[in-house]
């Protein structure tokens, strides 16, 4: 009850204009109070034209941005590319760590080939320097000149050295079989390496293409 009579002994503010605040907006003495309202009426007019204007660019602006379910599919698409990239990127360090193996392995074979035929052993096995890998003429043009080497070996020794040149002739047959295993891994672990490094291209492209969407939407 002194509730209510508290709040009685308030009046609620008007929110009209008194007479003697009209007088203080006046911009002359013979400016009447209609020309005053006039006036600020024609204020707020040029203010909500301001708004109108504002409220139609932003509404444009919003029209022009794709619908949230694109942006979402695109958003789902980058993902998925980065992860396919990230997969790309490990693939490739683990064929590079294969092929630098497969290097190291033909330089241990070089090293044998170098014990059991000679410093030049490429010329006297007829095989030509081809850099990544050394290839063989041929398997039969290798096995013949390993053949001619035992055969001098065996007529500028005496006869008990032939049981060690059939040891050599044989121990030549596994170096080039090891040789043209490895030449066809290698092929293959490069040739996987070069499809690899392109679709990591591709896949880089589309990522950088997707990456630019997503930030213009």
């Amino acid at each position: 009850m002194r509730r209510a009579q508290s709040v009685r002994h308030y009046a609620r503010p008007s929110l009209a204009l008194g007479a003697d605040d009209l007088g203080m907006l006046k911009e002359s003495p013979d400016e009447s109070n209609e020309d005053v309202l006039r006036r600020q009426l024609l204020e707020k007019d040029r203010e909500n034209d301001k708004l109108q204007t504002q409220i139609q660019s932003l509404q444009a602006q919003l029209a022009q941005r794709p619908p949230l379910e694109t942006i979402q599919a695109l958003e789902r698409e980058y993902k998925n590319l980065e992860l396919l990239l990230q997969g790309t990127q490990r693939e490739n360090e683990r064929a590079m760590t294969e092929l630098e193996r497969g290097k190291t392995r033909e330089k241990m074979l070089e090293r044998e080939l170098s014990k059991l035929a000679g410093e030049n052993w490429q010329a006297n096995l007829e095989i030509s320097p081809s850099p990544p890998a050394f290839i063989p003429r041929s398997a039969t043009s290798f096995l013949q000149a390993a053949q001619s080497l035992a055969g001098s070996a065996d007529q500028s020794g005496d006869k008990g050295s032939k049981p060690s040149n059939e040891e050599t002739m044989a121990h030549i047959e596994q170096v080039r079989l090891l040789i043209l295993g490895m030449e066809q891994r290698l092929a293959t672990r490069e040739d996987k390496l070069t499809k690899a490094m392109a679709r990591a291209d591709s896949e880089g492209t589309k990522f950088e293409e997707m990456r630019k969407k997503v930030l213009a939407a």
